[in-house]
């Protein structure tokens, strides 16, 4: 049986520490922003992203 040496909790740990450290200090708001920012800059996830922001748009109820 092939071993695998890819520890994927390990990998999920180091990014999750690396976010901590890099967002920190931010506050709530700043998060956000920070994080819809990498989003959209992704080419995958920002056309799904923008995709589905124009659905909610398009389908929001109207005020009243």
């Amino acid at each position: 049986m092939k071993q695998n040496t890819f520890d994927c909790v390990k990998m999920k740990h180091d990014i999750q520490q690396r976010i901590q450290r890099e967002m920190g200090g931010l506050s709530t708001q700043e998060k956000r922003r920070r994080t819809e920012e990498a989003i959209v800059a992704d080419p995958l996830l920002g056309r799904i992203w923008r995709d589905v922001r124009r659905v909610r748009t398009t389908n929001a109820a109207p005020s009243t």
